[in-house]
């Protein structure tokens, strides 16, 4: 099915990116590359698509990618476009401001795909990755990982010869990885291969046959996967977490005083039935603390952090920050008690250096500065989090594992008392957890608080020293992180809890 050889991939770099890089994917065959955040999966995974160098030109390219014993360049667009199904890292990229459904359908319509064929193929996928809740609703009203079960669902739709999905359970809740899992299982009969890159093998270790780890720009050997899923060396050695790795030592905290209060919080926007996505919210955050709040995709998560950010408008309720009210405060000034991580440090990046973006972060009002202690503050940031090389280079050149430093970066630069770090990309990696764990520890050292946004059960239990539980527009948890996965409102998720922690059974 598809056949890599020799290939050479690079930016301008002294190091290319890949470096002669070769597998062969069968018919049936079911191909997962892991590898660190930075790595080159990405990279590699847009070439083996064709969409480099068709689409996106870069200085060094070599080698042979044939798909169906055919060189790829020699495919027309629409031939690459109708045997090749790909979504990426980031579906923002892919997706356009129309309901679920017309974003689903659009490969078929776009290819006269007969209409009555359309509706059939249109119901087995919504049903199939059980998108029913979402029919009538604009994409971009929609949850980050629910956006993506939207966009996996539309690279399905023409069925594809070849699948290449890029970090797809990124942003999934457990349950929605679950429903991908048994999708993508399901689509055997009609897609003849999968290509698959991801940081977390586990999530996918049931559908995928051969694992092949990505690291210094070389592929292993292929490992069949249901050896390699219980060994930890080889996982080590590229530089990611085992998926069968211990549990570490629970981190403990000492709450001081309160920097975010919400009361009553209800807000302007509501869900299809008119009901509001939050409803008489209630929610303390403590110096010392590491909060994580989880829930099911479309709980309301984003709704409430972009609440407190003040980017989302709220009907009724107060939010307490530092102890002033914020009301009728702009974003900018709630920016200055509480900083904000993204997923993708792209929505907010806006500086033509990295310098420049902290000390943005530092002064608020200007990228370039006289004041030789911002400067030397700026400086010992970049240090921190491993930048110092990159201090004058354009934020977007990054890669999203170095752009997502740089969040940290100024998050910490800001001096704000409070982080709210939405689903870290860094977490499942051996130096970018290293580096999240250098955040909080600089946080928490300095009597300040993070809010930690995340599927990730493991780095939850990981890191956090409270769990909170959002359902049904309401908290359902607030407590102690080893109590809640005892809980009744975790056991309802009907997810698995960590490490194999205890919980509570026979919750419907």
């Amino acid at each position: 099915m598809l056949e890599i050889a020799n290939l050479k991939l690079g930016f301008g770099d002294p190091a290319p990116v890949v470096a002669e890089a070769a597998c062969s994917l069968a018919d049936g065959e079911r191909l997962l590359i892991c590898g660190a955040a930075g790595s080159g999966k990405t990279t590699f995974l847009s070439a083996a698509a064709g969409l480099i160098p068709r689409l996106m030109a870069i200085p060094l390219f070599s080698g042979d990618i044939a798909i169906k014993g055919r060189p790829i360049s020699t495919l027309t667009r629409d031939e690459l476009f109708s045997t090749i199904g790909f979504v990426s890292q980031n579906v923002e990229d892919q997706l356009w401001d129309l309901s679920v459904e017309d974003v689903i359908a659009f490969p078929m319509e776009n290819r006269g795909v007969d209409r009555k064929a359309i509706r059939a193929r249109l119901r087995q996928l919504i049903d199939g990755l059980r998108l029913t809740t979402l029919l009538g609703r604009r994409v971009l009203t929609l949850s980050g990982g629910e956006r993506r079960m939207v966009a996996i669902a539309a690279a399905l739709a023409s069925n594809p010869s070849l699948l290449v999905l890029d970090e797809p359970t990124t942003g999934l809740d457990p349950e929605a990885r679950a429903r991908l899992s048994r999708s993508l299982g399901e689509a055997a009969a009609s897609v003849s291969a999968l290509l698959v890159a991801e940081q977390d093998p586990a999530s996918l270790s049931s559908i995928v046959d051969t694992v092949m780890l990505l690291k210094d720009g070389k592929l292993s050997a292929p490992f069949p996967a249901n050896d390699i899923m219980a060994l930890e060396r080889p996982w080590l050695e590229a530089g990611i977490l085992p998926p069968s790795r211990t549990r570490s030592q629970p981190r403990t905290a000492n709450p001081g005083a309160s920097l975010l209060e919400v009361s009553g919080l209800t807000t302007k926007l509501v869900r299809s039935d008119a009901r509001p996505v939050l409803s008489q919210v209630g929610l303390q955050v403590r110096a010392g603390e590491v909060v994580a709040l989880i829930g099911r995709n479309g709980a309301g998560k984003t709704t409430l952090f972009k609440s407190i950010l003040g980017l989302s408008g709220i009907e009724a309720g107060a939010i307490i920050l530092d102890g002033a009210n914020a009301e009728g405060w702009t974003a900018a000034r709630r920016a200055r008690k509480i900083a904000y991580v993204p997923q993708s440090m792209r929505h907010i990046l806006f500086n033509l250096t990295v310098t420049g973006e902290v000390v943005f972060s530092i002064t608020a009002s200007t990228a370039t500065t006289t004041d030789s202690s911002v400067a030397n503050l700026a400086s010992a940031m970049l240090a921190r989090y491993g930048l110092s090389d990159l201090a004058q280079a354009n934020p977007f050149a990054l890669s999203a594992r170095q752009q997502a430093l740089l969040g940290l970066a100024c998050a910490d630069a800001t001096g704000a008392r409070m982080a709210i770090v939405d689903e870290p990309l860094l977490a499942r990696d051996v130096e970018g957890r290293r580096m999240l764990d250098i955040f909080i520890s600089s946080m928490l050292g300095s009597g300040r608080a993070v809010m930690l946004i995340s599927h990730d059960l493991e780095l939850v239990d990981d890191v956090a020293t409270r769990l909170v539980i959002l359902k049904d527009g309401g908290i359902a948890f607030d407590g102690n992180v080893a109590d809640g996965w005892k809980s009744p409102a975790f056991a309802a998720l009907g997810w698995s809890a960590p490490y194999g922690a205890p919980r509570l059974e026979g919750v419907a």
